[in-house]
């Protein structure tokens, strides 16, 4: 038993098995008091308990939470309190990815094509709504013979401005995260490079595959490519899934305006100049496009387009019109009858 197991008690959480220790702090398997759940357990290090750290984290926590996919494990909750920073989330079925790899044979108890199309899939959901991962590896993914779970989405802001604090490099890490410089979509299709080597050769073979040993692999061409140190020469998500035969789900025009993408560039905004005013705020409102909902009785746009709200509004003048001219008619006949 660990010795943080009573440190979580006044928030609901009895830390049961320490699972692994990784870049980030520590992951449990843990029982919510409240009803007797289990979950898993991130307990961060004591760096991001930190106000602006924490912030961050928060933050990128907050937008992983809003999607829903069937191959991510979604947050439940998340904290800052006296004894540390931490999140909780559904505990997924299966094994964790660490405990199912074997170093010289790659995923033996389940289909290693299955579990990479299970990877892919969640990375590319979540890339749509405006999230990557940047920390892909054997301690956030879990494997079953039916489903694959991926979790700690986002930290995205975190790594940018605490990554030396965090050493959040290892195995599975793209080259520009090694080095300092810009993490972007194709460090995850890097990762994606990896993990296929891993599961179907082995750790070893990964290790290796890191290293830039590639020649005696035999790997297929899409996942070399996406082993390519520069960034620009991986293929996008889509490409790696036509290029293994995969099938994998085209971005949604109508997901571009989705709200963690927007709660993601306002976070940035934040950071570098403060809240907006009052009047931009405004007008962002106004501009913001919405799903339309049509109504039967009128002409709508074609099936998955948006409309802005701005739009609405004006829609809405007549009748806005109307009862403003109403108004002033009343006010008059009061000042001359009264």
């Amino acid at each position: 038993m660990n010795d943080a197991t009573e440190l979580f008690k006044e928030q609901g959480y009895l830390l049961d098995d320490l699972l692994a220790t990784y870049s980030w702090g520590e992951l449990y398997s843990a029982t919510y008091t409240g009803h007797g759940r289990r979950v898993l357990f991130r307990r961060f290090r004591a760096e991001l308990s930190e106000d602006r750290a924490w912030g961050l984290a928060a933050a990128e926590i907050q937008a992983w939470a809003r999607i829903d996919h069937p191959a991510i494990i979604q947050p439940l909750d998340w904290g800052a309190p006296p004894a540390g920073s931490y999140y909780a989330a559904m505990m997924p079925d299966g094994l964790p990815l660490a405990s199912a790899l074997c170093e010289d044979s790659g995923l033996e108890l389940f289909d290693p094509e299955k579990a990479f199309a299970g990877m892919l899939e969640a990375v590319e959901a979540a890339a749509r709504w405006g999230v990557l991962h940047l920390g892909l590896g054997v301690t956030n993914v879990w494997v079953s013979e039916g489903a694959v779970g991926v979790s700690e989405f986002g930290l995205w802001y975190v790594r940018a401005e605490f990554g030396e604090a965090f050493d959040p490099v290892d195995l599975f890490s793209a080259p520009e995260q090694r080095t300092g410089g810009r993490a972007m979509a194709a460090t995850d299709v890097h990762a994606l490079g990896l993990l296929y080597v891993a599961l179907h050769q082995g750790l070893a073979a990964a290790k290796s595959a890191s290293a830039g040993v590639l020649d005696e692999l035999n790997l297929e061409p899409v996942i070399s490519r996406c082993l390519a140190p520069n960034p620009v020469l991986r293929p996008r998500l889509d490409e790696v899934a036509s290029g293994l035969g995969l099938s994998a789900r085209r971005c949604d025009d109508s997901l571009r305006a989705c709200p963690v993408c927007k709660l993601k560039q306002q976070i940035a905004r934040e950071m570098r100049q403060g809240p907006a005013p009052f009047g931009e705020r405004v007008m962002e409102f106004m501009m913001e496009e919405e799903p339309y909902v049509p109504s039967p009785s009128r002409q709508s746009p074609p099936r998955g387009q948006t409309r802005p709200r701005s739009e609405a509004l004006l829609a809405l003048f007549p009748w806005l019109a109307i009862g403003a001219l109403a108004l002033a008619t009343l006010v008059v006949w009061w000042l001359v009858f009264r």
